[in-house]
């Protein structure tokens, strides 16, 4: 329930926009409309709407007695209100949310050009809550933490920008809804700073980047680490989504959140990682070291982006964290004989190494040679083995280039790094220097991991 004043001489388009203003629907800011709406006016034998198809259907009754159907952009409002005191209007026409507005009474010392809110109680719903059984379930699941559902509909309710009811955000909404010139000379003002004024609502003062109550900042530089890490290059938006989504009590508006990244103080725990600000993007400051940022985003754009659970992507806020699927293992246990303890490297850390050579040459032949330089091989047999291992280790790891998603994750759709065809078992890999090389490059071994 909203009781709110306004400049008259509107059209049934501002109006329906103003309606949109001081709930949670969106449809108003849109350039296409989320949902339909109408306004029935009975006495008139008249509908006001949106909706394509009623206009066809108008056109088509030729004897013209029937519902006669306007555009709310070409009528105005004042004639009607006026005259029947109210206007019935529905939005969305599943969801089925009726309204009724009523004129309490005319004014001519309301000098604004656009409405202000003076009153209001309750929490408006959001887009495609289902009507108003799903409204009444919404608020029952968000009101209690231990439903399974809770986190789910807390995010879905905060990206569907469900907003408690909140004047002074409404209020400040409501001033980009232009209906005329505001009258300056009849209201009290130092340079446009509204004073006094009979419908001026003085409300108090609040800081536009307020963080969510509990926000973890070291959880979102976290965030930021881990995600930088895991994509090579991400952008802003993008990390604040995913964190969202995984947090959603603390969820982050993008002013507040815009805020974090770009107006305060690189942490130090920030400093010391290989995540850096590129823009509107974080980037690995190994891609900006060599220029690879944009190249990289070449290769990433229309892939989807990998969503792993919580658990999972934070493990990535590690710098040295490659993850230990079986492919991994594979390649460790046919190279381990060959890194004695008192190895400078160890096993690990060649393999992280080759991880790393990965990101920059998906293709694997360099990253290959790289790895075998570390161990000296007795025979085609040993290496054979670690080729087919090496082999399916680049096939299953996750790829800035993929947008974290491994070549045999979406291999086939058409936007993958491609994936490495290892010999089949008990095919020879290794023939000899004028052979094609056995990771699969087409080129001659000589030239490639022969070298």
């Amino acid at each position: 329930m909203a009781a709110s004043r306004g400049a008259g001489g509107g059209t049934f388009q501002r109006l329906h926009a103003i309606i949109q203003g001081v709930t949670n629907f969106r449809s108003a800011y849109l350039d296409m409309p989320v949902h339909l709406h109408e306004f029935r006016l009975p006495e008139e034998n008249l509908l006001v709407t949106n909706e394509p198809e009623a206009y066809e259907r108008a056109k088509k009754n030729k004897k013209g007695d029937g519902l006669k159907v306007r555009k709310p952009q070409s009528i105005k409002i004042d004639e009607y209100l006026e005259k029947y005191g109210k206007l019935s209007y529905t939005y969305d026409l599943g969801d089925n949310w009726q309204f009724e507005i009523r004129l309490e009474r005319v004014v001519d010392d309301y000098h604004f050009g656009y409405p202000t809110l003076l009153d209001g109680a309750g929490d408006a719903p959001p887009e495609d809550a289902g009507g108003v059984p799903g409204f009444e379930h919404l608020l029952e699941v968000l009101a209690n933490e231990s439903h399974p559902d809770h986190e789910h509909m807390l995010f879905w309710s905060r990206e569907q920008f469900f907003r408690p009811y909140d004047r002074k955000r409404i209020n400040g909404a409501l001033k980009y809804h232009k209906i005329k010139k505001t009258e300056w000379d009849k209201i009290h003002h130092v340079n446009h700073e509204i004073v006094t004024d009979k419908y001026y609502i003085q409300e108090e003062t609040t800081d536009v980047h307020t963080l969510p109550e509990g926000f973890d900042a070291e959880l979102f530089w976290k965030y930021v680490r881990a995600c930088t890490n895991l994509y090579g290059v991400v952008p802003v938006q993008e990390v604040i989504s995913i964190f969202n989504r995984q947090n959603p009590k603390m969820y982050l508006e993008l002013g507040p959140a815009y805020g974090i990244v770009y107006g305060n103080k690189w942490p130090v725990a920030m400093q010391e990682s290989y995540a850096e600000k590129e823009g509107s993007d974080f980037a690995h400051s190994w891609l900006i070291e060599e220029g690879k940022v944009e190249a990289i985003q070449q290769e990433q754009d229309g892939k989807e982006w990998y969503a792993p659970s919580k658990e999972e992507l934070l493990k990535y806020a590690d710098d040295r964290y490659v993850e230990r699927s079986a492919a991994y293992n594979g390649l460790r246990k046919v190279l381990a004989p060959y890194f004695p303890k008192l190895h400078p490297l160890g096993v690990d850390g060649a393999i992280r190494m080759f991880a790393q050579n990965l990101q920059f040459d998906p293709s694997f032949n360099k990253s290959f040679v790289t790895l075998l330089s570390h161990i000296d091989l007795e025979g085609e047999k040993e290496l054979n083995k670690i080729v087919q291992q090496a082999v399916q280790f680049s096939n299953n790891h996750r790829l800035w280039a993929n947008r974290g998603h491994a070549p045999s994750e979406i291999s086939g759709r058409g936007q993958a790094m491609p994936m490495l065809v290892p010999a089949a078992q008990g095919e020879k890999m290794i023939a000899g220097r004028n052979d094609p090389c056995p990771c699969g490059s087409g080129k001659k071994f000589k030239k490639c991991c022969g070298k």
